[in-house]
């Protein structure tokens, strides 16, 4: 079961004033034959929380009810390069937990009402993973990830996380974005060049409340999530900065944090100077 983080709250009102909750989404690429591995920055729209799809009145299909979660959650196109730059690998496998590959940070500013030039940053570092469509399958693979995932759920006033209806949280997620972005997911594959033609898929137009079983779309949707080990908050007005890292981890020893702060939960705490 998942359990409650001493950052959470603060990381999710902050992100609430904002009125496009984007955030800026680094990876590092694998090398590619000799070649050298390269940094790739992306900017993403923050879905929420995984299993606390926020409400939205013009979704048909609603996500589940009382379910919590720590995964930072977004959208992509698996056809995209950054689904390439995650290992491209589908949910978490044996192999996946280990590959460097899936590292990723999330970093989000918000601006000063008063002063735009100063405000709050959040930077969230941890394991990337994308979401297979249909975790209701026998494949060994597919239940290690829907096992992975119920271990990190939590349901409200306690149950069973195992009552989680992952089908419907996929298709709310596709639902909850606009018709024009839904479009998209069926239109040629990405980044490439035009002269080649479109590959059978000509360009699409959206798709509207009443058509969230288009199937080639939802061939290429993909729910993603990252799993923090690492946040970091700056607040700019208070000129204060907080570390949480998990006990045990890495970076709690790669930065020599053993000793400060206080212990919550699984997590360490520790006020370092901006």
């Amino acid at each position: 079961m998942a359990s409650i983080t001493p950052w959470k709250q603060a990381l999710n009102s902050h992100v609430q004033t904002l009125a496009c909750p984007t955030f800026a989404f680094a990876t590092v690429a694998a090398s590619q034959a000799g070649g050298i591995a390269a940094p790739h920055v992306r900017t993403l729209v923050f879905r929420g929380f995984y299993a606390e799809l926020p409400v939205n009145k013009y979704n048909p299909v609603s996500g589940n009810i009382g379910f919590k979660s720590d995964l930072i959650a977004f959208t992509t196109d698996k056809r995209m390069e950054k689904f390439r730059d995650l290992g491209g690998i589908e949910g978490v496998t044996s192999s996946s937990l280990s590959t460097a590959t899936n590292n990723a940070e999330a970093c989000f500013w918000i601006p000063s009402d008063q002063n735009p030039m100063i405000g709050k940053q959040w930077r969230i570092r941890g394991r990337c993973f994308v979401l297979p469509r249909d975790l209701e399958t026998e494949d060994r693979e597919i239940q290690e990830t829907k096992k992975w995932l119920v271990e990190r759920l939590s349901k409200d006033g306690g149950g069973n996380s195992s009552e989680f209806d992952f089908a419907k949280e996929y298709k709310a997620h596709f639902g909850n974005l606009s018709p024009v972005l839904r479009g998209s997911f069926r239109n040629p594959l990405p980044g490439a060049p035009k002269e080649l033609g479109d590959g059978g898929l000509t360009p699409k137009c959206p798709i509207g409340d009443d058509q969230l079983d288009e199937e080639v779309a939802l061939s290429h949707f993909r729910v993603a999530v990252i799993e923090p080990t690492r946040v970091e908050y700056l607040d700019l007005e208070g000129r204060t900065k907080t570390i949480w890292v998990l006990v045990g981890s890495n970076s709690e020893k790669d930065e020599q944090l053993e000793n400060f702060g206080k212990v919550d939960g699984t997590w360490r705490e520790v006020e370092v100077w901006p």
